[in-house]
């Protein structure tokens, strides 16, 4: 079994000189754009369940002349703070976001809103806008669901929501058109924290793992062109792997699909608390979401974590890269949330 071969390397970026760096954070989000070039750190908590206030919760790290820099973003026009939100890339320029909330509570102060952050312009010029459906129902107001993007439009699975609980379902919004589709449930439990990922050169899409009650091993397929499940869940697929939820994934076509790390053990306290968390890589098929391996952590990788968030980037040279920051970590007596940034290299064997 071909296993890609694994880098991990500690990135220390350049100091805001006016703003320092981001605090440590969880239940946030990570993405990159402009050519891999530009990392945008938005939302998330330093204290359990207490959004970070606007002024310090939009970041961004740019790397200028082989060197990556802090900066914090202008809070003009920004979304109200949350955690706990949705977030994906599109054409390399624009970052979305959807939903999260600003409670204590999975239906306390829920939203439903989606935000797009433009960054097309030179760095600092980043514009925030809020983006209006024009037709069909937005996914009601959820928090820890996932969302990705595919040509032009944003998918969102699953979450936790005020009027039923844990979700399975799986929405699209066109960015053309604007308007929202529901695509239906998937026949898995409903479930907070999934792993939503592009499959088979983004033709189809894997919904795996997860907290549905109990941190969950299965995982289920969407065809993107036929618009529909598969009949059947990955089970048998996916049993060899231990369950987690609230990890960091990404898909590299022709190199595979990576797991990172994750909460296998929930915390009686919940979100006050830190359960057991795990910094090994699970790989999976990238055609079928199969189960192929874990490739336990060595010397030089990333602490165990949850509730942290990456983003992932294909070079031109074919190499995958995944960036990771922050999340929790610790145990119940002393959770640690976190403050570094990791960069996994992934190449062909």
């Amino acid at each position: 079994m071909a296993v890609p071969q694994l880098t991990w390397t500690r990135l220390t970026p350049k100091p805001d000189p006016q703003y320092g760096c981001p605090i440590p954070r969880s239940s946030h989000g990570l993405s990159i754009v402009q050519n891999g070039t530009r990392l945008l750190v938005l939302g998330g908590e330093n204290v359990a369940r207490t959004p970070i206030s606007v002024d310090n919760s939009y970041w961004a790290a740019d790397l200028i002349e082989g060197e990556w820099r802090w900066r914090l973003l202008s809070s003009k026009d920004a979304p109200p703070e949350r955690i706990a939100q949705a977030q994906a890339t599109c054409d390399d320029k624009y970052v979305y976001i959807f939903g999260g909330r600003a409670g204590i509570t999975m239906d306390e102060q829920a939203m439903s809103d989606l935000w797009m952050l433009d960054c097309s312009g030179k760095p600092g010029d980043e514009t925030w806008i809020e983006v209006k459906p024009v037709g069909g129902r937005a996914p009601e107001a959820r928090s820890f669901h996932r969302m990705i993007c595919i040509d032009q439009s944003l998918y969102v699975f699953g979450g936790c929501s005020a009027g039923h609980g844990r979700l399975a379902d799986l929405h699209r919004f066109d960015l053309e058109t604007k308007v929202w589709y529901d695509l239906g449930a998937a026949k898995l439990r409903g479930r907070g924290g999934a792993n939503l990922v592009p499959l088979a050169s983004q033709t189809k899409i894997g919904a795996i793992a997860g907290f549905a009650g109990e941190e969950a091993n299965d995982g289920q397929v969407f065809d993107v062109a036929d618009k529909a499940w598969h009949e059947s869940m990955l089970v048998e697929q996916l049993k060899d792997m231990r369950p987690r939820s609230v990890c960091v994934a990404a898909s590299f076509p022709s190199l595979g699909t990576v797991i990172f790390g994750g909460e296998v053990d929930p915390s009686d306290r919940g979100h006050e608390g830190a359960g057991g968390f795990e910094n090994d890589l699970v790989v999976l098929d990238e055609s079928t979401g199969s189960y192929k391996t874990t490739v336990k952590a060595g010397d030089g990788w990333p602490q165990t974590r949850g509730w942290s968030d990456g983003a992932a980037y294909t070079a031109q040279d074919g190499v995958g890269q995944l960036f990771i920051f922050g999340g929790l970590s610790g145990n119940d007596a002393q959770p640690e949330r976190l403050d570094d940034l990791w960069l996994l290299t992934v190449k062909r064997a």
